[in-house]
């Protein structure tokens, strides 16, 4: 087998072979976390669990988002009862 000889850039010496091996260290860096996407993107299972847990918290915000607004509505219809209920005595007071 013929072995090809490393093809050296001219004149830099150490600094371009510096460069080449940082270069080489962030392409592998570069690859390591696409397969690491690509690997998370292929789990069905913990990506299942993901979506389970999201929808979960959606359903959990809009329940206490309702129960806030019956409770507002249950604090108003009282307020307009009260109200009523005293101009009506009033109304009373005020005829005898």
């Amino acid at each position: 087998m013929t072995q090809h000889p490393v093809p050296r850039p001219a004149g830099g010496g150490d600094d371009s072979i510096a460069a080449v091996e940082a270069e080489l260290d962030s392409t592998r860096h570069e690859m390591a976390d696409t397969l690491d996407e690509l690997a998370a993107r292929l789990d069905v299972k913990t990506r299942g669990k993901e979506k389970v847990h999201e929808v979960k918290q959606r359903t959990q915000v809009a329940a206490r988002s309702r129960d806030v607004q019956i409770r507002g509505g249950i604090v108003a219809a009282l307020v307009i009862a009260m109200i009523v209920m005293l101009a009506r005595r009033k109304r009373r007071i005020s005829a005898e």
